[in-house]
Order: structure tokens, then C-alpha cells, then sequence
């Protein structure tokens, strides 16, 4: 029932911001590049002793070079926030960080459909006593989306809207977690 409810927010999201993208002028994808992407991930973890699954809130900083106008590589630092910290309970406060490198690919010549692979460190790090305060390991992304470029709302810019899917894994050890995530992304290519 949860994934549902982020896909629908997702189409919602996507149908309310098209209009103001435009396909008219062709882009060329070059040089650097930067992004930020948030959304909402269905995050199932497994334990040695219990599963824990929910909706989590989710945010990444991504930047890069464009190889040729279809490859673009880079770092992603990404991650899931599963309890907010409180600055007057130093108890609070738990989620999951990636650093991957990632390459993002748009297969067609004139298309701007991507598919996106990485990999790399994973920390689930926690402030709650009685637990690591950090446990690391590794991990991997695969996905696609879809660049809109605005051009009406940046007409001297190159500035594009990006809704999203990936499924995410990381592992450390006896802990290891699986998670589909939806959203939105702004980059300028």
C-alpha cells in the first residue's frame, strides 16, 4: 500500500510541474554537472533477530562530468533519514548514507530518458544508546528518469526537472536493507 501511495504522489507531482518544462530546443549535456534529488523510499531492513519496514524521507547531492553528451559520471552522496535528531534528546537521530559512483546514461541520440547505475560505501548511523553508533559496509543503485528541461522558467539556463525511481541495497554485515524510492531531481547539466 505504501509504494502506491508514493507512486501516485509521483505522477501527481510529475502531471503538476510538465507544463512548465519545454522539449523545443535540443540540449547538449557537457562539462560538469550538479544535482539534488528528494523524494520518499519504501525502505524494508533486515536484522539478525527482526525486519523493520516503512516510508522514509529521501535526499541526495549528486555532481559530475559529462564524458560525451550520453555518459555523465560522478559522486552521489545519498541517503535515508529514519528518525530526526533532536538537539534536546541526543538519544534521537538514526538513517542511511551512500557514497556511490555513479554513471548516468541516456541511450537515445536525441532522447532525455537516463538509466543510472553506482555503487559504493554504505553507514547506518545511529545516536540511540544501546546501538553501534555506526555500522559500515557497501552497497548499490540502479534506476532511470527523465529530464525536463525549463527553459520557460530559465530561459538563459540550462536547468532541468528530473522525476525518478531507483532500488537501492546495502549491506554491513548482519544488517542489510532494500528500498525503492521515488522523487524529483533538479540539476543543471
Amino acid at each position: 500500500m505504501h509504494s502506491a501511495a508514493i507512486i501516485s504522489t509521483a505522477i501527481l507531482v510529475i502531471s503538476c510541474l510538465a507544463p512548465i518544462a519545454s522539449a523545443e530546443e535540443q540540449h547538449v549535456r557537457q562539462g560538469f554537472w550538479f544535482g539534488l534529488d528528494a523524494g520518499a523510499g519504501y525502505l524494508k531492513q533486515s536484522f539478525d533477530d527482526r525486519n523493520d519496514e516503512d516510508i522514509y524521507f529521501f535526499l541526495g547531492f549528486k555532481g559530475g562530468y559529462a564524458i560525451n553528451p550520453h555518459f555523465l559520471m560522478g559522486l552521489e552522496l545519498s541517503g535515508w533519514l529514519l528518525e530526526a535528531e533532536d538537539t534536546s534528546d541526543s538519544n534521537k537521530g538514526k538513517g542511511i548514507m551512500q557514497a556511490f559512483l555513479i554513471s548516468q546514461i541516456y541511450p537515445g541520440e536525441e532522447s532525455d530518458f537516463f538509466l543510472k547505475a553506482g555503487g559504493g560505501y554504505v553507514e547506518n548511523w545511529s545516536n540511540r544508546s544501546g546501538e553501534p553508533n555506526s555500522k559500515k559496509g557497501w552497497g548499490f543503485t540502479l534506476g532511470g528518469g527523465y529530464d525536463f528541461w525549463l527553459d520557460n522558467l530559465f530561459p538563459d539556463e540550462d536547468v532541468t526537472l528530473s522525476p525518478f525511481a531507483a532500488f537501492s541495497y546495502g549491506e554491513t554485515g548482519n544488517w542489510d536493507y532494500r528500498a525503492f524510492t521515488v522523487g524529483i531531481g533538479i540539476g543543471i547539466p
